[in-house]
Parts: C-alpha cells; sequence; structure tokens
C-alpha cells in the first residue's frame, strides 16, 4: 500500500510538471527564434556590406577583402538607419607604417592597438567623405583621420606588396 501511495503522489507531481515544462520549452523556443531572426536581419546587411566591390588604381577587391587584410580580430556592424559600417578590429602593420614607432610599441599596438573605421555607405559605395579612422591604444586616441585621406590611406594599405 506505501508503494502504491509514492507512486500516486510522484505522479500526481510529475503530472503538474509537465505542462510547467510545456510552457518553458515553449518560451525558449520563442525566445530562440527571436534571436535568430534578429541575427539573420543583421548578418544580411553587413554580409551585402562586405561583399560590395571596391575599384581603386585599377584593382578590384570587396570591402571584406580590405579589412580582412589590414585588420585583425575584426568585428562587425552595420547600421541600417545611418546607413553606416562599424569596423573594429587589432592593429596589425603595415597600418600607418608612415608613423615612427619603436620596435616596443608595434609590439604593443599588436597586442592591443585598436582600430574603428566608420565609413557611410551610398549607392553601394563607401563615401569618402564620411570616412573615418581611429587608432586607440589604452584608451588613448593615437592617431584619427577622417574623409578621403582616412579612405585612401586604408585602400593604399591594402595595395602595398
Amino acid at each position: 500500500m506505501t508503494k502504491v501511495a509514492c507512486i500516486t503522489c510522484i505522479c500526481a507531481l510529475l503530472s503538474g510538471c509537465g505542462g510547467r515544462f510545456s510552457e518553458i520549452k515553449d518560451a525558449a523556443s520563442g525566445i530562440n527564434s527571436a534571436a535568430n531572426s534578429a541575427a539573420s536581419a543583421v548578418s544580411r546587411d553587413v554580409h551585402a556590406i562586405r561583399a560590395l566591390n571596391i575599384n581603386y588604381k585599377d584593382t578590384s577587391f570587396t570591402v571584406n577583402d580590405l579589412f580582412k587584410t589590414i585588420l585583425r580580430d575584426i568585428r562587425w556592424d552595420y547600421d541600417l538607419e545611418k546607413n553606416e559600417l562599424h569596423v573594429r578590429g587589432t592593429w596589425q602593420p603595415p597600418l600607418f607604417s608612415d608613423q615612427a614607432w619603436s620596435d616596443d610599441m608595434k609590439e604593443k599596438l599588436t597586442e592591443s592597438g585598436f582600430v574603428t573605421v566608420t565609413c557611410q555607405i551610398i549607392d553601394d559605395k563607401i563615401d569618402s567623405q564620411q570616412t573615418s579612422i581611429t587608432l586607440t591604444y589604452n584608451d588613448e586616441i593615437l592617431l584619427q583621420k577622417n574623409g578621403e585621406e582616412a579612405l585612401h590611406h586604408l585602400y593604399d594599405t591594402y595595395l602595398l606588396p
């Protein structure tokens, strides 16, 4: 009789949990679905921008090629409302190779120098006037370039042998 009572109690407890478990499972599924939708919407925008072609000095390359070549540990973000691409990555030579940094400073920048590039995309092209590059180290701005000079510096760095 004790065994029957125990089994009955366990069945009653488990049947109450079944409904609650189903609710938790449905909620988790809804959250996962919403997160996947948001990620794909953002990813599509970033992927489309990364695939844009650039023609500079008789050379053709993509936005993705440009940044993957001149930066490390890249993070991409595209603000659809402002048509702005934000690219952040770790500095690596030869970017800003015209600077007279010591070998020690170059090593520090390679470890924790961050480059942030912001550019506006108009008609599937990077607007040179709305481009800015900032190099920071320990939250201090070491170098900043804006406009056409900034964009051409990125392109010229990409084209270096």
